[in-house]
Protein backbone atom coordinates (compact mmCIF):
# COMPACT_ATOMS: atom_id res chain seq x y z
CA UNK A 1 0.00 0.00 0.00
CA UNK A 2 0.97 3.54 -0.86
CA UNK A 3 1.40 6.22 2.02
CA UNK A 4 -1.98 7.86 0.07
CA UNK A 5 -3.88 4.98 0.56
CA UNK A 6 -2.66 4.55 3.97
CA UNK A 7 -3.47 7.50 4.93
CA UNK A 8 -6.78 7.57 3.20
CA UNK A 9 -7.25 4.35 5.41
CA UNK A 10 -6.57 6.14 8.87
CA UNK A 11 -8.90 9.02 7.97
CA UNK A 12 -12.06 6.37 6.55
CA UNK A 13 -11.24 5.14 10.46
CA UNK A 14 -11.24 7.50 12.16
CA UNK A 15 -14.44 9.10 10.46
CA UNK A 16 -16.25 6.08 11.30
CA UNK A 17 -14.80 6.26 14.88
CA UNK A 18 -16.22 9.70 15.17
CA UNK A 19 -19.68 8.48 13.65
CA UNK A 20 -19.97 5.51 16.10
CA UNK A 21 -19.08 7.64 19.05
CA UNK A 22 -22.02 10.47 18.01
CA UNK A 23 -24.42 7.27 17.78
CA UNK A 24 -23.49 6.07 20.97
CA UNK A 25 -23.89 8.97 22.63
CA UNK A 26 -27.38 9.92 20.72
CA UNK A 27 -28.35 6.58 21.93
CA UNK A 28 -27.47 7.61 25.45
CA UNK A 29 -28.97 10.50 25.25
CA UNK A 30 -32.00 8.88 24.18
CA UNK A 31 -32.38 6.77 26.79
CA UNK A 32 -31.57 9.49 29.43
CA UNK A 33 -34.48 11.25 28.49
CA UNK A 34 -37.00 7.98 28.21
CA UNK A 35 -35.96 7.75 31.85
CA UNK A 36 -36.42 10.93 32.97
CA UNK A 37 -39.90 10.76 31.45
CA UNK A 38 -40.49 7.51 32.92
CA UNK A 39 -39.53 9.09 36.02
CA UNK A 40 -41.69 12.15 35.95
CA UNK A 41 -44.82 10.21 34.81
CA UNK A 42 -44.61 8.09 37.64
CA UNK A 43 -44.22 11.42 39.87
CA UNK A 44 -47.42 12.64 38.35
CA UNK A 45 -48.91 9.40 38.86
CA UNK A 46 -48.08 9.95 42.95
CA UNK A 47 -49.40 13.72 42.74
CA UNK A 48 -52.50 12.23 41.50
CA UNK A 49 -52.99 9.92 43.83
CA UNK A 50 -52.29 11.71 46.74
CA UNK A 51 -54.92 14.48 45.36
CA UNK A 52 -57.45 12.33 45.18
CA UNK A 53 -56.70 10.43 48.19
CA UNK A 54 -56.89 13.91 49.86
CA UNK A 55 -60.22 14.56 48.23
CA UNK A 56 -61.95 11.47 49.52
CA UNK A 57 -60.66 11.74 52.96
CA UNK A 58 -61.54 15.93 52.92
CA UNK A 59 -64.95 14.77 51.51
CA UNK A 60 -64.83 11.66 54.57
CA UNK A 61 -66.02 9.42 51.82
CA UNK A 62 -63.96 6.31 54.04
CA UNK A 63 -65.97 4.07 51.28
CA UNK A 64 -64.14 5.91 48.59
CA UNK A 65 -60.48 5.19 50.55
CA UNK A 66 -61.04 1.72 51.66
CA UNK A 67 -61.95 1.07 47.38
CA UNK A 68 -58.72 3.53 46.47
CA UNK A 69 -56.57 1.71 48.86
CA UNK A 70 -58.04 -1.81 47.56
CA UNK A 71 -57.35 -1.16 44.31
CA UNK A 72 -53.73 -0.03 44.78
CA UNK A 73 -53.16 -3.19 46.61
CA UNK A 74 -54.51 -5.01 43.69
CA UNK A 75 -52.26 -2.99 41.46
CA UNK A 76 -49.06 -3.44 43.71
CA UNK A 77 -50.13 -7.15 44.24
CA UNK A 78 -50.60 -7.71 40.30
CA UNK A 79 -47.18 -6.31 39.49
CA UNK A 80 -45.24 -8.30 41.78
CA UNK A 81 -46.90 -11.04 40.60
CA UNK A 82 -46.10 -10.64 36.95
CA UNK A 83 -42.40 -9.45 38.40
CA UNK A 84 -42.53 -13.45 40.00
CA UNK A 85 -43.99 -15.08 37.22
CA UNK A 86 -41.16 -13.65 34.88
CA UNK A 87 -38.88 -15.26 36.97
CA UNK A 88 -40.39 -18.55 37.56
CA UNK A 89 -41.02 -18.75 33.14
CA UNK A 90 -36.89 -17.37 33.29
CA UNK A 91 -35.83 -19.94 35.68
CA UNK A 92 -38.26 -22.95 34.37
CA UNK A 93 -36.23 -22.12 30.81
CA UNK A 94 -32.93 -22.43 32.37
CA UNK A 95 -33.35 -25.13 34.41
CA UNK A 96 -35.76 -27.36 31.13
CA UNK A 97 -32.29 -26.47 29.22
CA UNK A 98 -30.48 -27.85 31.55
CA UNK A 99 -32.52 -30.97 31.71
CA UNK A 100 -33.41 -31.87 28.44
CA UNK A 101 -29.38 -31.48 27.50
CA UNK A 102 -28.71 -33.74 30.12
CA UNK A 103 -30.94 -36.78 28.21
CA UNK A 104 -29.99 -35.65 24.76
CA UNK A 105 -26.94 -37.87 24.62
CA UNK A 106 -28.83 -41.10 25.43
CA UNK A 107 -30.12 -40.56 21.65
CA UNK A 108 -28.39 -42.45 19.04
CA UNK A 109 -26.65 -39.81 16.30
CA UNK A 110 -28.86 -41.12 13.61
CA UNK A 111 -32.04 -40.80 15.72
CA UNK A 112 -31.35 -37.28 17.31
CA UNK A 113 -34.36 -35.05 15.71
CA UNK A 114 -36.56 -37.95 16.30
CA UNK A 115 -34.91 -37.94 20.08
CA UNK A 116 -34.87 -34.54 21.02
CA UNK A 117 -38.73 -34.84 19.29
CA UNK A 118 -40.08 -37.43 21.81
CA UNK A 119 -38.13 -35.78 24.84
CA UNK A 120 -39.71 -32.14 24.23
CA UNK A 121 -42.83 -34.01 24.49
CA UNK A 122 -42.03 -36.07 27.81
CA UNK A 123 -40.26 -33.48 29.60
CA UNK A 124 -42.65 -31.00 32.29
CA UNK A 125 -40.72 -28.54 34.52
CA UNK A 126 -42.96 -26.52 36.98
CA UNK A 127 -42.98 -25.04 40.46
CA UNK A 128 -45.16 -25.73 43.04
CA UNK A 129 -46.60 -22.88 45.39
CA UNK A 130 -43.62 -22.76 47.30
CA UNK A 131 -41.23 -22.22 44.64
CA UNK A 132 -39.78 -25.66 44.38
CA UNK A 133 -39.03 -27.07 40.66
CA UNK A 134 -41.27 -29.91 39.74
CA UNK A 135 -39.25 -32.19 36.90
CA UNK A 136 -41.75 -34.88 35.45
CA UNK A 137 -40.86 -37.74 32.32
CA UNK A 138 -44.48 -38.14 30.90
CA UNK A 139 -45.93 -41.05 28.57
CA UNK A 140 -48.96 -41.30 27.58
CA UNK A 141 -50.01 -39.35 29.86
CA UNK A 142 -48.74 -40.89 32.64
CA UNK A 143 -45.73 -39.67 34.80
CA UNK A 144 -42.61 -42.33 34.02
CA UNK A 145 -39.86 -40.64 35.63
CA UNK A 146 -38.78 -37.17 37.94
CA UNK A 147 -35.05 -37.75 36.75
CA UNK A 148 -32.67 -37.87 34.53
CA UNK A 149 -31.06 -40.78 35.65
CA UNK A 150 -34.48 -42.77 36.19
CA UNK A 151 -36.11 -41.51 32.76
CA UNK A 152 -32.63 -43.01 30.86
CA UNK A 153 -33.15 -46.34 32.80
CA UNK A 154 -37.12 -46.39 31.79
CA UNK A 155 -36.11 -45.13 28.39
CA UNK A 156 -33.89 -48.43 27.76
CA UNK A 157 -36.72 -50.48 28.93
CA UNK A 158 -39.54 -48.97 26.53
CA UNK A 159 -40.19 -50.48 22.93
CA UNK A 160 -41.26 -46.70 21.77
CA UNK A 161 -37.85 -45.26 23.28
CA UNK A 162 -35.33 -47.89 23.13
CA UNK A 163 -34.87 -48.43 19.55
CA UNK A 164 -33.63 -44.81 19.12
CA UNK A 165 -31.41 -45.14 22.06
CA UNK A 166 -26.99 -45.19 21.94
CA UNK A 167 -26.96 -49.38 21.59
CA UNK A 168 -24.08 -51.38 23.42
CA UNK A 169 -21.91 -50.45 20.07
CA UNK A 170 -22.85 -46.57 19.65
CA UNK A 171 -24.95 -47.05 16.61
CA UNK A 172 -28.71 -47.64 18.42
CA UNK A 173 -30.16 -50.66 19.23
CA UNK A 174 -32.02 -52.27 16.34
CA UNK A 175 -29.89 -50.54 13.67
CA UNK A 176 -27.47 -52.38 11.66
CA UNK A 177 -23.67 -51.26 11.62
CA UNK A 178 -22.37 -48.98 8.37
CA UNK A 179 -19.12 -49.12 9.33
CA UNK A 180 -16.25 -51.88 10.15
CA UNK A 181 -14.68 -52.05 13.48
CA UNK A 182 -12.14 -50.34 12.17
CA UNK A 183 -14.20 -46.95 11.33
CA UNK A 184 -14.32 -47.64 7.79
CA UNK A 185 -17.49 -47.52 5.95
CA UNK A 186 -18.94 -51.17 5.37
CA UNK A 187 -19.25 -52.24 2.13
CA UNK A 188 -22.88 -53.50 0.89
CA UNK A 189 -22.67 -57.15 1.09
CA UNK A 190 -20.68 -56.01 4.55
CA UNK A 191 -23.58 -54.73 5.47
CA UNK A 192 -25.82 -57.69 4.56
CA UNK A 193 -24.20 -59.66 6.34
CA UNK A 194 -24.14 -57.95 9.50
CA UNK A 195 -28.08 -57.41 8.64
CA UNK A 196 -28.38 -61.09 8.48
CA UNK A 197 -26.56 -61.80 11.75
CA UNK A 198 -28.00 -59.43 13.78
CA UNK A 199 -31.72 -61.16 12.43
Amino acid sequence: MTEEEIKALQDKVAELTDANERITKNRDDIIGEKRDIQSRIGEKDDALKLLAEEKLKLAGDMDGLKAMYAKDNVEALAKLQDALDGERKSNRTIEYDKEFNSNVDMFHADHKVAGKAMLSNALQISYNDQGEKTTSYMHDGAEVANNAKDFQSWASESGVYKQYLNGVDSHGAGTTRSTTSGGKPMTLTEQAIAANKAS
